[in-house]
């Protein structure tokens, strides 16, 4: 199977769309079952770009495509072993993430959800980054967890998507918000993934006082958890994650020239906690 994937990722537009037609059924379920697999080659660099492949080329039909997202959602995928860190499930979680949000992509520009899965599927989707606890990003031997990144690519297309129920953007925003406290400091861009949420809400105009009161309100939490005599670890990394988050952040709205009061929020809580 694993030879076949590799074939088919060499086939033109035409070639692709005939053999999904004869060996679709068998290949994709074969993709799925395996999406986590520990082995990076298969799990990376053959199954996940031969999603991308179909997806892009519209060669899955719409019950390939509503099976895979019911199954995606379950405790054998997405919540697999949730709550566990420094095992092999973090790769299923991941990436049953890129898969989804590879499917909510299609469905902004292929509409193929009814409106109960589509519900079920972003409120599922909007909860991920708070329950995650692996934040490992490149795990030697096995290749990308990245399970954070992968999370905020899910919460960043859900939040872009024209058909999201807004009570779920503040359910995003407290994943965001939870993941600068799982303990250690982000090094693989983690930051720039997260600040894309926010970007996304930019972009559909979402209310900008909202989100500068979330701001306000992530720092009302590192305010409160000041230590009395001297910093804690788990202090320390949560105002480095937050201090690069909001970096990053302040940049990317100035280049995109979105959220003025956003940014300039960001500014003066950079300048209060720089030296702290």
């Amino acid at each position: 199977m694993k030879q076949q994937m590799k074939m088919v990722l060499e086939m033109d537009d035409m070639q692709c769309q005939n053999h999904m037609k004869l060996h679709g059924e068998e290949l994709f379920q074969f993709m799925l079952e395996n999406l986590g697999s520990s082995d990076g080659e298969l799990r990376d660099e053959t199954i996940y770009r031969l999603l991308v492949k179909l997806l892009t080329g519209q060669h899955l039909n719409i019950i390939q495509l509503i099976g895979a997202c019911k199954e995606l959602l379950t405790d054998q995928y997405l919540f697999a072993s949730i709550g566990e860190k420094d095992s092999d499930d973090v790769f299923i979680r991941s990436f049953s993430t890129l898969w989804l949000t590879g499917l909510f992509w299609l469905d902004q520009e292929h509409p193929f959800m009814d409106q109960e899965l589509r519900r079920k599927a972003m409120e599922a989707s909007a909860s991920y980054l708070s329950l995650e606890q692996d934040t490992r990003g490149f795990v030697e031997g096995k290749g990308w967890a990245h399970s954070i990144a992968h999370g905020a690519d899910l919460a960043a297309v859900i939040a872009s998507h024209p058909e999201v129920e807004k009570r779920l953007i503040p359910v995003i925003l407290e994943g965001v918000s939870a993941c600068f406290w799982k303990g250690g400091v982000y090094v693989d861009d983690e930051d720039e993934r997260l600040v894309a949420i926010i970007l996304s809400l930019a972009n559909t105009e979402y209310p900008e006082d909202i989100v500068v009161e979330w701001i306000e309100q992530v720092f009302d939490k590192l305010d409160r958890e000041i230590p009395e005599e001297g910093y804690s670890q788990t202090f320390y990394h949560a105002r480095t994650n937050i201090l690069q988050f909001m970096k990053t952040l302040y940049f990317a709205l100035k280049k995109s020239k979105r959220y003025p009061k956003l940014q300039s929020t960001a500014s003066f809580f950079i300048q209060k906690w720089q030296n702290v």
